[in-house]
């Protein structure tokens, strides 16, 4: 599980990113974070996933204290950021010189065909669409056997089609061996999509301002009248959070 308690982030500046964060993540959860530009979404990401320390609080994996980058916790950023003077399978490996060559290769060679790319490995990324560079981030990112996967707008550099079917992908890939997803988002269908929860942010200072549980089965249709309702709900709470008012402590809970 991951866990932040009572997590809060002021920036030398002066400037509060976040106040008081304080949520739970079950093993195997979907949790998709929305809210405007400047809400403290990535900074939230960035806190859980060791590279920057909170100002009061911590974070938790299972209990252990995250103080740093940790091979529990993997990220995916915007941008797939491969190396360019490493193959593709040398990106993957990145993270596991410690292993022995033969048992790296056999790592590396999984996680490839875990995203689709098990002919890839001797291209360079200069030589991969957007689509492909990213799914060997994901890769990159599940090669360790993450316990929590973070994903930072992974997908909104795509266009429209290839975003879509790296949604589904992420879907199976997660289904292999459930790691707790945490994954930031300004797309709102990619949000109900995906997530068993979407939890709605509001800025100055990001706090949570809604919680939307959704508990349609997956694959969802998005066409469907439950997922429209949900979608509408989804839009009330991030309007709701752009004119919050200050002094209320409480967020609005939701089940669809």
């Amino acid at each position: 599980m991951l866990a932040l308690n009572a997590v809060s982030k002021r920036y030398p500046n002066g400037t509060r990113a976040l106040a008081d964060i304080s949520l739970a993540v079950d093993a195997g959860e979907i949790l998709a974070i929305v809210g405007g530009s400047g809400c403290g979404k990535s900074t939230l990401l960035r806190l859980a996933a060791g590279l920057e320390a909170p100002t009061t609080g911590e974070v938790q994996v299972d209990g252990e204290r995250i103080a740093g980058p940790h091979p529990a916790v993997g990220l995916v950023f915007q941008e797939p950021r491969l190396l360019p003077w490493l193959t593709v399978a040398g990106n993957v490996g990145f993270g596991l010189a410690a292993l022995a060559p033969t048992e790296r290769a056999a790592k590396v060679n999984a996680a490839l065909a875990r995203v689709g790319l098990a002919d890839y490995a001797a291209r360079w990324p200069r030589e991969l669409s957007g689509g492909q560079a990213q799914r060997v981030a994901l890769a990159r990112a599940l090669v360790t056997n993450p316990r929590v996967l973070l994903l930072d707008e992974p997908f909104s550099a795509l266009d429209a089609f290839t975003r879509v079917d790296l949604q589904d992908h992420l879907l199976d890939l997660w289904a292999d061996t459930r790691p707790t997803l945490v994954l930031v988002t300004h797309d709102i269908e990619e949000a109900l999509v995906l997530a068993d929860r979407v939890m709605v942010m509001r800025a100055h200072p990001g706090r949570i301002a809604g919680v939307l549980t959704l508990e349609a089965p997956r694959p969802r249709d998005r066409q469907s009248g439950t997922f429209e309702r949900a979608k509408r709900q989804l839009l009330a709470d991030l309007g709701r959070a752009g004119t919050y008012r200050s002094g209320e402590e409480a967020f609005p809970t939701a089940a669809i």
